[in-house]
Formats: structure tokens, sequence, C-alpha cells
């Protein structure tokens, strides 16, 4: 599958810089998407999330439980905890904060 260019740009100048109003709904999502599973390969984890919010994208629960317990196992506590609120983890996000921060 090729990236759409936009895509690219995005990943290179950020998220919050793109202006896509010019785009259609179902070519924002696309583009967003595309954007947000190559900052995801390139654990910039917060970017992407940022990418799935601004395309309306489901998060991936599941993968962002999995980031954040590796942050757990590495210490990266503050990392973690944001992870798991944007995932809508609370118990766990809670666990953390009480815990480790």
């Amino acid at each position: 599958m090729d990236i759409h260019p936009i895509a690219k740009l995005i990943v290179q100048k950020g998220v919050r810089s793109a202006n896509l109003s010019m785009f259609s709904e179902v070519q924002r999502q696309e583009i967003l998407g595309q954007a947000a599973e190559t900052l995801m390969r390139l654990n910039r984890y917060n970017e992407a999330i940022d990418a799935m919010e601004l395309g309306n994208l489901p998060l991936p629960v599941d993968q962002l439980k999995k980031i954040a317990e590796n942050k757990i196992l590495f210490e990266q506590y503050q990392e973690a905890y944001e992870l798991l609120v944007k995932a809508k983890q609370h118990e766990m996000a809670e666990f953390v904060k009480t815990n480790f921060l």
C-alpha cells in the first residue's frame, strides 16, 4: 500500500500543523489513518493518537494497553499513565498514578 503524500508530510511536520479542511471526511480519515499507522511504527504514540482523534478513528485500545505495560516495565510511568488515559483504561491509569507517580 502506498502512503498518501499528505500523510508523509504529516509524519514529517507534525499532526497539528496539517490543515486538511479541503479534503472530504473520508479522505481525511484515510490520510490521518495512514499517518497514524506510520507514527505508531515510529514509536511516536502520542502523535499517532492525535492523528486518530483528529480523524475520528477508533483508538487501538489493546495495542495502547500493551505499549503502556511495556512503559511500566521500563519505569516510564508518566508515559504509561498518559497512554492509559487516552485508551480510556481509567482503573489501570489510576493504579499507575497512585502507585508510581
